[in-house]
């Protein structure tokens, strides 16, 4: 059973990873388009150009967290995920004229609702991988008790 649950979040993991390393390419692939389709949003030029770069490298960062600090980055995807999906929500209840993007190229022909839900599902898995290494892994209620703290800090019991 415990194999199962292993091979069931490194599915999961490889998932994520996955996902932010082709909106990276994506969207650093085609700067370009990247640029026009942040132009044509509903926030000004500027908020554009700075969301054309940080997204991709946001992505980026998130794929390294989920490589090398697996927690951390999954609270960077669910950041990202939990972000898109108020876009999405947002661009799909019309509440800004203005033509949305993409979302990264992976489903390009395909509408709001099943950005929307792909968005919800690949949330679900962050937060499941979140709670599942929660409880099997635990968490230190502060820093005092975590292990870096145990192994490079005096004890004062």
């Amino acid at each position: 059973m415990k194999n199962i649950r292993e091979i069931i979040v490194n599915i999961s993991r490889i998932l994520l990873i996955s996902l932010w390393a082709y909106t990276a390419a994506m969207k650093l692939g085609n700067m370009e388009r990247n640029l026009d389709s942040m132009h044509k949003q509903f926030f000004p030029t500027y908020i554009g150009d700075i969301l054309a770069y940080l997204i991709p490298v946001m992505a980026l960062v998130t794929v390294a967290f989920l490589l090398y600090r697996t927690t951390t980055g999954l609270w960077f995807s669910i950041a990202l995920l939990a972000s898109f999906s108020v876009f999405i929500i947002i661009a799909f209840a019309d509440i800004f004229p203005g033509q949305t993007c993409a979302c990264a190229g992976i489903f390009p022909r395909l509408g709001y609702v099943f950005h929307l839900g792909f968005n919800i599902i690949m949330l679900g898995i962050a937060l499941g991988l979140i709670l599942y290494n929660k409880q099997t892994r635990g968490e230190a209620e502060n820093r005092y008790q975590s292990r870096p703290y145990k192994l490079f800090y005096k004890q004062h019991d």
